[in-house]
């Protein structure tokens, strides 16, 4: 050993607290491996483990980040997988051809068929019908957005989702005010309709049942229709929708009828109609009105409305144009032949002893009933008006058939008789006009409606209990034994002016097919000035 060198030993902890204790040092051989404690063991094996889990989930993630890539990459031009809109799935459909499916799918669903309640009744029609819009666009947007934020990982999550279940999306509806609300007021006038009493039905027996009246709230309704558009955006499947409505309650019910008596003929009344081919309309329109007062019951007090009865006459209501008087002249008109119901009716309602509260005579007098006793109708503005005085109810029973309208009142038996006496107070020729037609060849004419003429007279009804008679002191008027009443009516029918077409052009013209004739026998002298029927 050189001077001045040290050496050394560096000895274990181990081994210093041994020596330090008094022990011996165990020193082991050379080329032994130093011994490792438990512990120091358990700290390097966590230390590899946790850095291998370190690993691995880097390694996880940088995968799951280049997946979320790789998709974002594959699904940057069309939607992602899983989208159904309305029922319809559009997953992977590219952006180029998705404004063309999803512009199909709208007009589709526009398509689709809702039942409408109004009240009892109903209606099935589209919802484009009804004003509804789909906005496009937004939908548009949404499918562009879904799964396509920017957000690689986020977007992924997304499409991952949408495989386990559909991403649902909806249309967005909005409601066409202008369009609605046409279609609601052209709705109004199909199925507005008044309050129908319960009748008897007296041909088969039964009670007719009554019907509430409708009204079609058309504003109430739009508003309900905007929370339809709402409950469709919102994916709700909506099949019925209620419009709002006003009801309007019959006054006679089914159970108003189960005691009511018909056995008596108060009074009854016939006239007579053509039943020639070509007034076949006028037959039917007959029948129609007929048939909306067969069975009407007239309670006690009660005043009838004609107009309110049969009410609007409509195609709707199934009536055809026929003839019909207007300013003395006979022209064609919607549902001609009302008149005839409605003075068939007047005049049993006179003789049954009914109040005749309101009853305009025609323009000119009519070929199937006496001046007198005829009553024009026109809806809404020209009304007959009856009322029951008596304490029973008042059936009307219709019948129209082979050439004959025939109305009976029944009820119970009236302790009465009835008069009806009229008297001529003026009659006034017809004056003859010449209406010439360049369609028709020179030499040709006929005539376009027959004269008539004119009478102011005074009706009277008298309701007696006696025996019918006559006061010649009074020019032979009516004067019956025990008299319950009389009433008198001061009636004017102006004179029906006689037109004659006349051709005024080419005489190579065709000739023309003159009208069929309604002309009015004149009165015979018999029954001027006074004349009476009993009943």
């Amino acid at each position: 050993m050189k001077r001045g060198t040290m050496l050394f030993s560096v000895l274990p902890t181990s081994e210093l607290s041994e020596s330090d204790a008094g022990h011996s040092p165990h020193r082991g051989e050379p080329g032994e491996p130093l011994p490792v404690s438990p512990s120091c063991r358990a700290s390097q094996l966590f230390r590899w483990v946790s850095l291998g889990l370190s690993v691995l989930l880097c390694a996880t993630a940088l995968c799951c980040f280049g997946f979320a890539l790789v998709s974002s990459f594959r699904y940057r031009t069309k939607m992602i997988p899983g989208v159904v809109i309305s029922g319809e799935p559009l997953g992977s459909v590219s952006f180029g051809a998705l404004p063309a499916r999803l512009h199909d799918l709208a007009e589709q669903v526009l398509n689709r068929r809702v039942r409408l309640r109004i009240g009892q009744e109903q209606a099935v029609v589209r919802l484009r019908e009804l004003g509804f819009r789909i906005d496009e666009s937004a939908v548009l947007q949404a499918c562009k957005t879904l799964g396509h934020s920017g957000d690689p990982l986020s977007d992924w999550e997304v499409r991952l989702r949408g495989q386990r279940s559909p991403h649902k999306l909806d249309f967005l509806f909005s409601l066409d005010a202008q369009k609605s609300h046409q279609f609601l007021v052209e709705l109004k006038d199909q199925v507005d309709r008044a309050a129908v009493d319960a009748r008897l039905d007296l041909e088969k027996h039964t009670v007719a049942p009554e019907r509430p009246g409708y009204l079609l709230r058309v504003y109430d309704s739009m508003v309900g229709l905007e929370y339809l558009a709402r409950s469709l955006s919102a994916g709700q499947a909506v099949s019925e929708w209620r419009l709002s409505v006003a009801e309007t309650q019959p006054l006679v019910r089914k159970q108003d009828l189960t005691e009511i008596d018909v056995s008596t003929v108060l009074a009854s009344w016939e006239t007579r109609y053509s039943t020639a081919a070509i007034d076949s309309d006028r037959t039917f329109n007959l029948k129609v009105g007929a048939d909306k007062l067969n069975g009407y019951v007239l309670r006690p007090g009660q005043l009838f409305s004609f107009n309110a009865a049969v009410g609007d006459r409509t195609e709707k209501e199934g009536y055809r144009v026929a003839p019909v008087i207007s300013g003395g002249e006979l022209i064609d008109g919607l549902a001609g032949g009302m008149c005839q119901i409605a003075s068939t009716l007047h005049a049993a309602a006179f003789f049954a002893g009914l109040d005749l509260v309101r009853a305009t005579p025609h323009s000119r007098p009519s070929t199937y009933i006496p001046m007198g006793l005829d009553s024009t109708v026109v809806y809404p503005s020209v009304d007959l008006k009856l009322k029951n005085p008596f304490d029973f109810p008042v059936v009307i029973h219709f019948v129209v058939h082979q050439g004959t309208v025939r109305v009976e009142l029944l009820g119970k038996p009236r302790p009465f008789q009835v008069a009806f006496e009229r008297e001529i107070l003026e009659e006034t020729p017809f004056a003859t006009v010449t209406r010439p037609d360049p369609d028709m060849p020179t030499g040709q004419q006929f005539t376009d409606q027959d004269g008539y003429p004119g009478y102011r007279i005074k009706r009277r009804r008298y309701q007696h209990l006696g025996a019918w008679k006559t006061d010649p002191k009074d020019e032979g008027r009516g004067n019956p034994d025990e008299l319950l009443s009389k009433r008198e009516w001061d009636l004017s029918y102006p004179s029906t002016t006689q037109i004659v077409r006349v051709g005024t052009g080419s005489p190579k013209l065709p000739k023309k097919t003159p009208p069929p004739s309604h002309r009015i026998p004149p009165l015979p002298a018999w029954a001027k000035p006074l004349w009476v029927i009993r009943k």
